[in-house]
This record gives structure tokens, sequence and C-alpha cells, in this order.
């Protein structure tokens, strides 16, 4: 076999699925003109792929969502796939959350959120388009209840909730929403405690992996931490060691993602970087809290992060046979190395394409037998593959990671870029590997 070593790149950059993400909220009746396509294009410039979308319900807590809103939510959702982002979807009923001048007591729009009916009617009205766009919904944040959808400050469901009957209408949210998003989707909950008390489950249930990504409930429920970094406890997010436990297990499997909040001492680089990566922390805010990311940027591990939030695959060696001849078997090996704190959670296709330089038409295409979704960090893939080329001459391979929903398989920024230089190719989101020439 010839080797040819890949060089690796610092360089940081937009990927699919991952990193951090600008935050959109849409309150109102009708959430245009919100968002258009050149407002996407505009954010994935500027090196984000990832949107929250956050839909504020605060005119529908007793009756159906019209359909000026849903065609609305539709709009807002064919921007993103023309603009080339995906988002984190969400929807809740209130963002009050005053605090009055004479006390700390917090002064709140009540009700919360609509009744637990009403918000089943809202998922089922919102199904068609969950179904119809799930191609640039990343994971879809729990939401409906509470005070911005973060299941807490709740008027109609149970507060701090200790049984199966407190928990029995979080479920029946959590069982719709897992109806109305395809299978292939993730939604996110807002703590451990959730996950493991709605369906019973404790840290001995954890998902292997040989029920990772089957569809089940239970590897489909996720997780965003909302007050990531606050404290030891991320205020409450974790109520013991044991949760925290849990989710360290579950997000192999699993999103994990969220936003800061008002640090302490807690949210150092060095315990910041530690947390993501025991987190396995795919996805985060880049607008909240900013005294945590101004002191994630002074303390200098900010650019750090911004590389290794989710997945970042570099190639570090392409291997083929050597002095290949035409009408004979071309074996090629390709290491890759995920640095990031993630592998990818959503489904990815993978193929080698071997091009003639000569002949564009002169294409090979293989599919080897690898799921990106278990490179995991630090762990050394190798992907393999076999050509037979009919005709001698140069031949690029490329490595192509192109999402599998056909809407969206074309379209290069939606396809995975590895971290190396002169490998990228832009216009066809193609990974340029090396030249290989066949006698």
């Amino acid at each position: 076999m010839h080797h040819d070593n890949l060089t690796v790149s610092d360089e940081n950059f937009c990927n699919p699925e991952r990193g951090f993400h600008v935050f959109k909220e849409f309150q109102g009746t009708i959430p245009l003109p919100a968002m258009d396509v050149s407002t996407v294009k505009t954010i994935y410039n500027t090196g984000y792929s990832l949107i929250l979308t956050n839909y504020y319900l605060k005119y529908y807590r007793d009756c159906p969502l019209s359909e000026a809103y849903l065609d609305g939510v539709r709009a807002n959702m064919q921007a993103l796939r023309d603009g080339g982002c995906k988002c984190v979807l969400r929807f809740a009923y209130t963002d009050t959350d005053e605090y009055t001048k004479d006390s700390y007591a917090k002064n709140y729009e009540d009700p919360r959120e609509a009744p637990v009916d009403v918000i089943l009617q809202h998922i089922e009205q919102l199904k068609p388009i969950l179904q119809e766009y799930v191609d640039v919904i990343y994971a879809m944040e729990a939401g409906f209840v509470g005070v911005w959808g973060e299941w807490y400050y709740t008027t109609n469901f149970k507060s701090n909730p200790k049984d199966a009957e407190d928990y029995a209408d979080y479920k029946r949210v959590l069982d719709a929403l897992l109806d109305a998003l395809p299978k292939e989707r993730q939604i996110c909950v807002r703590t451990p405690a959730f996950k493991m008390n709605c369906y019973g489950w404790s840290l001995a249930d954890t998902i292997t992996r040989a029920e990772a990504y089957s569809g089940t409930p239970k590897s489909r429920l996720a997780g965003h931490d909302d007050a990531f970094m606050a404290n030891s406890s991320d205020m409450g997010t974790f109520k013991s060691p044991t949760d925290r436990q849990y989710w360290e297990a579950e997000s192999k499997y699993t999103i994990y993602g969220g936003e800061s909040n008002k640090p302490g001492s807690y949210a150092g680089c060095e315990n910041t970087l530690a947390q993501m990566l025991a987190m396995h922390m795919s996805y985060l805010n880049i607008s909240y809290h900013k005294t945590v990311i101004a002191r994630w940027q002074s303390g200098g591990c900010l650019e750090d992060i911004r590389r290794q939030l989710g997945y970042r695959f570099e190639g570090r060696d392409i291997a083929y046979t050597k002095n290949p001849k035409a009408g004979e078997v071309l074996a090629v090996k390709l290491s890759v190395v995920n640095v990031g704190y993630s592998a990818p959670k959503n489904p990815r296709d993978i193929e080698f394409l071997l091009i003639n330089t000569a002949d564009a038409k002169d294409v090979y295409r293989v599919v080897p037998d690898s799921d990106p979704r278990f490179w995991f960090t630090d762990e050394m893939q190798t992907i393999e593959a076999s050509f037979v080329p009919k005709k001698a001459g140069a031949y690029k391979l490329y490595l192509n990671l192109p999402d599998p929903q056909p809407t969206l398989h074309t379209n290069p920024r939606y396809s995975i870029r590895l971290a190396n230089t002169d490998c990228w190719e832009e216009t066809t989101g193609y990974n340029y590997l090396t030249t290989i020439m066949v006698e």
C-alpha cells in the first residue's frame, strides 16, 4: 500500500448540525417577517449552521393555532432550507420573568402555558410541518411547558414532580412529540430527571450501542441544559451525582446542548472544557450568557470550544494500492480521528468517490461499511473501500459526507467538511483526499 499523510487544519469553519448557535424568537400572532433567506444566509456566512428558533404561542393558550401562524412557521422552515442552516426548535407560551421592584419574587404572566389538552392539539397541528421540514430540524427541545418552555415555573403541570402521577402530563407531551417528529430526530428534555421519571428509567438503563438510533423513546430523548456551568449542579439540572452520570452515559448516543448561565468561579476554561467533553456537548447558545462567553474569551478557550463543539473529523492518512492498474482492484483506506466532543447524532450518508480528471463522467462511488454516528472522540476510524477503474489515467479520490435527506443531499452547506488543508471543495461539498495514477 502507498500512504499519503493528510495535513490537519486548525481553521474554524462552519459544519452542519454542530457548534455555537444564534437565537431567534418569534412573538405575536404571526412570526413573519421574522426570518427570510437572506437572514439565514448571513448567519451561515458568519460561521453558524444552527439557529435556535423559539416560537411563543401566547395568543393561543385557549384555542387552536391559526392557519396564518402555521404558514408563518412553514415560511421560516423554508428559509432555513434555502439559506443553508438547521434549527433547534422550541415552542413555548410565555417568556415573562420580570422581578418586581419591591421584592425578589417573580412576576410571571399567567397562565404560563396552555392546558395539556390544548398543548396536545397544538402538537398535532404542528405535526405536518415537523414531517415536511424534518430535514432542517437538527433537534427539538421539548418546550411548551412553563416559562420559556423550560418545564419549570408552570401553571397547568405539577411543579417539582415526585411520582408517576405527577409526571403523567409531562409524559403525555413527550409521547405526542415522539409521535409528531419523525423517528430519525431527537427531542431534548430540560433535565435528566424528566427522562428517567417519565418512563421509569434509572442509571442502570442507559442506552447501549445496540439500542442507539433504533427509534425507541429511550434512543430519541436527549437533553438541553439551559444553566450550563452556572454552578456545580447547573442550577438544579443535576439533583444528584446519579443524574450527572446518567447524562454523561446517555449523551454518547443522544444530543446534549443548551446555553450557559450566570457563573460563579465554576465556569473557568479548565472546568468548562472538562464538562463539555464528559457530556459530549454538541450545541450551545453564543448569545447567552454573555459574561460566561466573555470569560471563555478572556481565558483563551473560546476558539477551542468553537472548534470542538460536536464533531470535528481530521483525516490523518490515506493508503491505497501501490501502482494500481486499470481493470484491477484499487483498495483505499482512510484514517480519521474525531477531535470534537461528540459524534454526529443524526443520520449521515458516507461515500468514497473516484473521479477521472480527464473525464468527469468516469466516476466510481463506493459506500463503505461505517457510520459517522459511531465515530467517537479520540478513536481512530479506518474506512475502507475498493474500486475497479476501467481506464488508465489520473483519478481524484474524495470522501463525501452529505445529508441523507433528498432536499439537502446535493447542497454542500449540509455536507460535513474534514479539518484538513487543501481538502474542501465548496461547490460540491466533497473532501479531496489525493490523486491516484492508474496505469
